[in-house]
């Protein structure tokens, strides 16, 4: 079998195709397209699909570390937070019907 090594190797490889493919998603959404998105190809974006391209409010908080080692990291996600901050959706409200008895 694996060793723990390699669990935690192929754990990461899942995660980093998962923030790709967000990555992916976000940028297709914050340039207007809404058809033929990658949801499908990681559990991270079939999870967020409702809350990125349907009927939702999302809030994305991006935090960054104050650090110079840190820099080119923080400047990835201040352009990915740019990006989603850029995705426009239209939001209706569900109106809640009562069901009247008798």
């Amino acid at each position: 079998g694996k060793g723990r090594g390699g669990d935690h190797f192929g754990e990461m490889t899942n995660i980093n195709q998962s923030l790709t493919t967000l990555g992916r998603v976000i940028t297709q959404l914050s340039e207007g397209q809404t058809h033929g998105l990658c949801y499908r190809e990681s559990k991270l974006t079939r999870v967020l699909q409702d809350s990125l391209g349907g009927n939702c409010i999302t809030i994305v908080i991006a935090t960054l570390a104050p650090t110079p080692q840190a820099a080119e990291e923080s400047l990835y996600t201040v352009k990915f937070a740019d990006r989603a901050r850029r995705v426009k959706q239209n939001v209706f409200l569900n109106e809640r019907k009562e069901v009247g008895a008798g």
